[in-house]
């Protein structure tokens, strides 16, 4: 479970410019569960997620984790915390272009320095289940759209990270393709992981295995009800 207090989130603090990302949010995100932030576009929603998913600190306000505050820990035990808690898939996905797709799935694994064999076994195990393993030998720039969507998702979880954290990961795909990348959710939660993303797509928010959506505005939580 994580839970936000009083969290604010402010850029160019002190400046002319100053701008309030998140003003003060107080949620509590169920683990064993899929969560959507929702909202238009500036209304915080990837800066809620960055920070339930310890990529960035609040401004003010505290962030815990399972009971232990992790707002205030140094960024070296924040660095171990992302790579052991959190998986992250990334809207453009951010695989590196001219590794092979196993190559792009173990990097999160390579500084936690895992026995080479032990770890291509774990990766091609994470590729089989998504139906890539055949794919894992060529270069990740020729994959189609929705395999790479489903190489970044088993990058994402080659720790075995009990948290996926997902920036608007059906952006640009089609009707067919984002069907899939909801079995794949599915299949997360029925595996206990909980699943945590952005999107401003009905197909996901409105999708019957997503169990809390959030819906965001100008920075705060959004209470009003959504019309039927």
């Amino acid at each position: 479970m994580i839970t936000l207090s009083a969290v604010t989130k402010l850029y160019n603090e002190g400046r002319p410019n100053q701008m309030a990302a998140l003003d003060g949010i107080d949620l509590t995100v169920p683990g064993d569960a899929v969560t959507v932030l929702t909202g238009p576009s500036g209304s915080g929603k990837t800066t809620l997620l960055s920070l339930i998913g310890c990529m960035a600190r609040p401004t003010s306000g505290r962030v815990h984790l399972n009971g232990d505050m992790v707002s205030g820990l140094p960024e070296s035990f924040l660095t171990g915390l992302r790579r052991t808690t959190f998986g992250f898939v990334f809207q453009r996905f951010n695989l590196v272009r001219g590794l092979s797709v196993i190559e792009n799935v173990r990097l999160p694994a390579v500084p936690l320095g895992p026995d080479h064999v032990e770890l291509t076994e774990r990766a091609m195990a994470r590729l089989e289940h998504l139906g890539l393993a055949d794919k894992a030998d060529i270069p990740v720039e020729y994959l189609s759209g929705g395999e790479t969507q489903r190489a970044a998702i088993a990058r994402a979880l080659i720790n075995d990270a009990p948290i996926l954290i997902a920036d608007e990961p059906t952006a640009n795909l089609d009707t067919v393709l984002v069907n899939r990348f909801l079995d794949i959710v599915a299949d997360l939660r029925a595996e206990g992981r909980t699943v945590i993303m952005t999107s401003h797509d009905p197909r996901i928010f409105t999708a019957s295995l997503v169990d809390n959506v959030v819906r965001m505005v100008d920075g705060r939580l959004d209470t009003e009800e959504a019309p039927a």
